[in-house]
């Protein structure tokens, strides 16, 4: 390999040296070479400008088009699919009043139900989670309120439907009939009042409608049942004691006579208590109890009959106080905040904005004004724009009705098991309770304004009977844990279940 020549290093010398000496005019080339005239561009051709012009007209319009569908999805989302509503802006009613979304929930939940149960313990284990992290509904167990709400029910109505519920509801439709009370166990219980007849069916309450006789009937104008429903639509809802009264007595409303005739006729059709028993038998619950506290039977539900249990210790009036002091407007519930409480926030505001431009601005005269201020409707106020509030931890959602902890709950349980010490029978046990709150959940469980939520009537029931409120909220976690369970296990297990193979009758085979 021929070597390098040594007078290259001093070769480069010399140009570093050349080019240090003249850096100066090097520069001022180079300034008089930016000072020179620009080359003349070659001019556009009229097609050249006019694919520009397009090109970027198409690019705001792509834009415009990418723009307004993520506006149209967003408000899509929030408006008919949000994750803490079970309602619809768009239903085709009032706007979040129908019960559409439910009514189309509930399958998957059945469907989900019926695989998870299929599968052995081992493959429930495996895939009882949600895959979604984001659990903020139902005790953090849902990933959304809808699915909470369709999860429980079939859950709660699978597992009430049973010989022994069917046997209970049959033997407790006789005792509220008070047609088989003993008089030693009368004697024994002595009531602070007792009826003119026991037999309560040939009381006038029997045959006469009340003031729940629309709970469980359908409502077309909402999509849902009962009364009324407040929406954003619809948000003046108190038409008055008057209207009530003739909506609650019309031709829509049912008697406790029609309660107990349509309950004991599907209990005739089975042995268990079917999803459609346990509605019929909540409706009863709920309808009925006005007839068996009314001034000519056992008295008030409250002052006479719970009462009565206080005094034998079958019931607490601490436990009942806790319910009560749920309730709006009680300073107790206003003290948890805004975003915890169960008094409607707008609901009140709306109420009294409706009454003041009724009396002010249309004039209407003082008893219509007196009628919509009626005691006997002054829960409507309380009527909710949206069904969630906070949890009491901070650190989720719940569902909520608006009006607190049921004592509606409480009264019905009550004067049953008032009813069955009658009948000289025991008071109603823990498990018994669990049937009547899901008998109860059957009728309240959907997106009409006057309702309870699961834990108010699981709260409800339980004190009713005589038990605690840590009671009913133990329960009420396990369940929601269960529910969620077999709601997202069956969802996850769908593709390890293999469709049924058609079946194959032989040649040889009698049907052929």
């Amino acid at each position: 390999m021929p070597k390098i020549p040594k007078n290259l290093f001093h070769a480069i010398g010399s140009v570093t040296q050349h080019i240090n000496e003249t850096r100066a005019p090097l520069r001022s080339v180079q300034t008089a070479r930016e000072r020179s005239a620009p080359l003349p561009k070659a001019p556009k051709t009229a097609s050249e400008g006019q694919r520009s012009g397009f090109s970027r007209f198409g690019s705001r319009v792509m834009k415009g088009i990418l723009g307004a569908g993520a506006m149209a999805y967003t408000y899509d989302t929030i408006a008919n699919h949000f994750f803490l509503s079970t309602t619809a802006l768009h239903d085709g009613k009032y706007g979040f009043t129908s019960d559409e979304r439910l009514d189309k929930a509930r399958p998957e939940a059945e469907e989900n139900y019926q695989i998870y149960q299929s599968r052995t313990p081992v493959e429930q284990q495996a895939h009882n989670k949600s895959v979604n992290p984001f659990r903020l509904c139902g005790e953090n167990h849902f990933v959304t309120m809808t699915d909470y709400r369709v999860a429980t029910r079939v859950y709660l109505s699978r597992l009430v439907d049973s010989k022994a519920a069917h046997a209970l509801m049959s033997n407790n439709v006789q005792c509220l009939k008070g047609t088989h009370v003993k008089k030693e166990a009368v004697e024994q219980f002595n009531p602070t009042k007792l009826p003119k007849n026991f037999d309560l069916t040939q009381s006038a309450a029997y045959d006469r409608k009340n003031k729940y006789s629309l709970i469980g009937v359908r409502n077309e104008e909402t999509g849902s049942f009962g009364y009324t429903s407040r929406s954003a639509t619809h948000p003046f809802v108190a038409e008055g004691w008057d209207h009530f009264f003739e909506a609650t007595r019309g031709e829509n409303g049912v008697t406790p006579k029609q309660c107990v005739e349509t309950l004991e006729a599907l209990l005739e059709r089975g042995d268990t208590l079917s999803a459609e028993a346990q509605f019929a038998a909540g409706q009863l619950l709920l309808i009925y109890r006005q007839a068996y506290a009314d001034d000519e039977n056992w008295g008030n539900a409250e002052s006479v009959v719970l009462a009565d249990l206080y005094r034998h210790g079958l019931a607490s009036k601490a436990e009942a106080d806790k319910i009560e002091l749920t309730r709006p407007p009680y300073q107790e519930d206003l003290d948890m905040g805004w975003a915890r409480r169960n008094t409607s926030l707008l609901g009140p505001m709306l109420q009294h904005t409706d009454i003041w431009w009724q009396e002010h601005i249309l004039r209407k005269d003082p008893e219509t004004i007196k009628s919509i201020n009626n005691l006997h409707v002054a829960d409507l106020q309380y009527t909710p724009l949206s069904h969630f509030k906070l949890n009491e931890q901070g650190n989720g959602f719940e569902d909520c009705s608006g009006l607190g902890d049921s004592f509606t709950s409480l009264n019905a349980t009550a004067c049953l098991n008032h009813a069955r010490l009658m009948s000289g029978r025991e008071r109603l046990s823990r498990d018994e309770v669990i049937v009547l709150i899901a008998c109860l959940n059957a009728v309240y469980d959907n997106a009409g304004g006057i309702r309870h939520t699961l834990q108010e009537i699981a709260r409800g029931c339980f004190v009713g009977a005589g038990y605690t409120v840590a009671e009913a909220d133990d329960f009420y976690r396990r369940l929601c844990k269960n529910a969620a369970e077999m709601f997202y296990g069956g969802r996850n297990l769908k593709p390890l279940v293999r469709p049924e193979l058609p079946e194959v009758i032989s040649a040889a085979s009698p049907a052929a």
